[in-house]
C-alpha cells in the first residue's frame, strides 16, 4: 500500500471514529409527527362538496374525488350506511373499495389504547377490506401516498407513511342541511409520520 492511500485510509478512519461510526448514508427524517382532530362525513348521502376522505400527509379532511387538485388526494375513506340489518354503521374503507385510486392498509387494533401505541408495525395490513368502526376504535394505516412523494424512493420500505386514529364519535342519523346538519359525521384523532418509512409516532422528528 502506497504511502498516500495509507494517509488516506487511516483519515477515513479518523473521521468514522470522530463521528460515532454513524453511516453517512442513513435515511434521516425532517419533519415532525403531526397530530391533528378531523371531522369527515359518510359517503353515502354526503353532498359532493363535502369532506369525506382524509388525506394522511397532509393531514386533512378531503373529498373522496382525487381529481387534478393534489390537495384532494385520498388515503381512507368513511362511510356511514345500512349494514343490511336496518341498521346504520360507520365504515374505514381502504382506497381500493371505492374505486382505482390509491392503496393504504388498515389495521384495527384491539389490544391497545391509542395513546399507548408509539409504532407502526411493518405488516398485518388489509387494503382490500371495509373495516367497520365504532367510537373508540384504534386503526393503524400503512399509505403508499402519493401526495407525500414516497412511491418515488426507491427502497420499498421507504415507499409509504404510517398513521394512528382513533374513532372519537360518530352519529350514524341521515344528514339534512336544515333539521340535522350533524347527521352522518364521523369526528376522529390521528397522528400521522409524515417521514417516508418511517415508524415512530412519538413527538418530535422521529429517529426511526
Amino acid at each position: 500500500m502506497t504511502a498516500r492511500l495509507l494517509t488516506f485510509c487511516l483519515g477515513v478512519l479518523a473521521v468514522a471514529a470522530s463521528t460515532g461510526c454513524s453511516d453517512p448514508f442513513a435515511v434521516k427524517a425532517f419533519t415532525e409527527t403531526i397530530e391533528d382532530t378531523l371531522v369527515v362525513y359518510g359517503l353515502s348521502g354526503a353532498p359532493a362538496s363535502f369532506p369525506t376522505a382524509v388525506n394522511l400527509f397532509v393531514p386533512r379532511a378531503v373529498r373522496t374525488d382525487p381529481g387534478a387538485d393534489a390537495g384532494h388526494v385520498y388515503d381512507i375513506v368513511f362511510d356511514i350506511h345500512d349494514d343490511g340489518t336496518g341498521t346504520r354503521a360507520a365504515y374505514a374503507l381502504p382506497p381500493r373499495v371505492v374505486g382505482p385510486f390509491g392503496s393504504t392498509g388498515i389495521i384495527k387494533d384491539t389490544a391497545r389504547s391509542y395513546e399507548s401505541i408509539t409504532q407502526a408495525p411493518t405488516t398485518g395490513y388489509d387494503d382490500s377490506t371495509a373495516v367497520r368502526i365504532k367510537p373508540g376504535d384504534v386503526l393503524l394505516l400503512q399509505a403508499f401516498s402519493v401526495a407525500s412523494g414516497c412511491t418515488a424512493q426507491l427502497i420499498s420500505a421507504r415507499q409509504v407513511i404510517y398513521a394512528k386514529m382513533v374513532i372519537d364519535s360518530i352519529n350514524t342519523s341521515v344528514y339534512d342541511p336544515i333539521s340535522n346538519p350533524q347527521g352522518n359525521t364521523i369526528y376522529l384523532r390521528m397522528r400521522v409520520d409524515p417521514n417516508c418509512g418511517f415508524l415512530s409516532f412519538a413527538d418530535g422528528i422521529p429517529t426511526f
